[in-house]
Parts: C-alpha cells; structure tokens; sequence
C-alpha cells in the first residue's frame, strides 16, 4: 500500500537539509522593521518571511495611511485640511472588520493627523528627508551584511547630527525606559547612519525617536534614544545588527514564548503553543466533565 513502508514516514526521515539559511561569506539582508521579531522569536520570524505572515489588519491598514498622509507634512506649516482630504479619499480602500469601525477608525485617522502637526509645531529639529531608502554593507569576514530599509523621517539636531524619527501608529506601541534604551529598530537606523547610509546628510548620529501617533494621549509622545556612540555601551547598536544578522543566517531557529504569542499567526506551528506539534507526537488530549475529548 502506498506509504505503509516506514521509510515513507514523515517523522521517522532525516532532516534533508541542515545547512544554514545564509551560507558563511555570503551577505545576510537585515531590516530594521524586523529586527525585533527576529530577536523576539526567530521561528515566528523565519515562518511569516516564508509566507506566514496573516492578512493586513484594520488597524494596520489606518497606520499605512496616516503614514501616506504624513509624508505630505514637512513641518507645521502643513496645510490641514488637505490632509484630512487625504486620508478621505482613500479611506474607503481600507478592510474593515465590520462595517460600524468605519467612523471610529477614521476619527482614529485623522486625530493621528492632528496629533502629528501638533507635534510638528514643537519638534526643534530640522526636516532633512522624508520616507528616505537607504542601502548600506557592513562588512564582516564571516558574513557581510546588508542592512537596507526606509526612515519615516531623517532630521538634523542643533549639533549637526542625524537623528532618525520613526512614526508609530499602533495603540499599543510605547516602550519602557529600558527597553528604549536598546530598541532594535532604532538601534539599526543609529548603525546605519554611522556605517554611512547617509553619508550626503552626514555619519554622526545623535539618536533616534519613537513619535507615537496611535495611543490614547491627547498629544504626540516621543521618546528619544541616546546616541550609540556615548556612554559606556559605545557599538552596542552595530553590535546588535550583527546578533541579528547571526541569528536569521542560522540553521535552526527556535520558538520562545513572549507576549506576542497571543496575536501570532503561525501558532499551528509553533511546538511551544500548544496549538502546534510534531508530526510524530500526538494530538493533545483535552480532558473534559465528561471524559476525554
């Protein structure tokens, strides 16, 4: 009978294949953006690069497009109105969960827009580049690494450094002090402008902010992350993009219980979720008032 030999057995072969994702020398691509899930989780990571990832959400479709409109504001002088007119006209292409989010979203929508002008009007730096791409090679004898991405904002201190902005328009996205303090994604942005990702602008960073835009505050809240070149940690942010860059070149990757576990897309195959399993262990057994189920 077709697959009755155990040679034809899923769970009892070999793997066929345990080499690493990136082969030694050859250049590992990084992006800021996924930085942290990589760091977080490298399985979740590894699955939803490979296809895993769900659809767009409501709240991540309002977040495209504040980003869209904001692009549209260099300072405060923005004019307001055009804006909203923006974010209007383009609101109907956002999916929605249900019909009754469209007000409520959109009121979401254009309170980030406010919030963001607000912000504008108080912000002491100035405007360099906005939605900025940039591509820049680390080099390593055993990995080369190409850390490639796009600032939301790329602005210039009263000192003459660059300090990348990064506009968040999630609810939930405020970091602690401690976390902030080594936030990957900003921790990359700082490394590449010191490896000379934009070296028309300059190579001397003087930090990176988080501008959160989607929280329940009235008003915008940024919140700033040292230079990476001060203090006693000097290199930790370069340092970092190499851990990473180590970490999604490996051979095997491994599942970590986090508290994103809750919105993860692949926890059918994850071996730590409870949802996911080996295809040699069996099915779990829920035992129920009235007997096993």
């Amino acid at each position: 009978m077709p697959g009755a030999h155990p040679d034809d057995w899923w769970g009892l072969r070999v793997l066929s294949d345990d080499r690493p994702l990136v082969d030694d020398g050859d250049p590992v691509r990084v992006t800021p953006s996924a930085m942290e899930s990589a760091l977080r989780c490298s399985l979740r990571w590894l699955l939803e690069r490979h296809g895993g990832s769900g659809p767009t959400s409501t709240a991540q479709g309002v977040g495209n497009l504040v980003h869209a409109a904001a692009m549209l504001a260099e300072d405060a002088s923005a004019d307001r109105g055009a804006l909203l007119d923006y974010v209007a006209a383009r609101f109907d292409a956002i999916e929605l969960a249900a019909r009754w989010m469209a007000g409520p979203e959109r009121e979401r929508a254009e309170a980030m827009v406010d919030k963001l002008l607000r912000w504008l009007a108080t912000n002491p730096r100035r405007l360099l580049a906005i939605e900025h791409e940039f591509a820049v090679r680390l080099d390593d004898p055993n990995r080369p690494i190409d850390l490639t991405g796009r600032v939301d904002r790329l602005e210039v201190d009263e000192a003459g450094r660059l300090v990348v902005i990064d506009l968040k328009t999630g609810k939930s996205t405020a970091v602690t002090g401690t976390d902030l303090a080594e936030h990957p994604q900003l921790g990359a942005y700082q490394a590449a402008v010191e490896a000379g990702a934009f070296a028309e602008f300059g190579d001397e960073s003087g930090g990176a902010a988080l501008v959160q835009l989607g929280t329940s505050a009235k008003d915008a809240r940024e919140q700033n992350q040292p230079a990476a070149s001060e203090g006693p940690a000097a290199g930790w942010a370069t340092a970092l993009v190499r851990r990473t860059a180590d970490t999604m070149a490996a051979a095997t990757f491994a599942a970590v219980a986090n508290s994103k576990c809750r919105v993860c897309p692949v926890r059918t195959s994850c071996p730590v979720s409870g949802q996911g399993r080996q295809v040699v262990e069996p099915p779990t057994v829920r035992r129920t008032g009235e007997g096993e189920e």
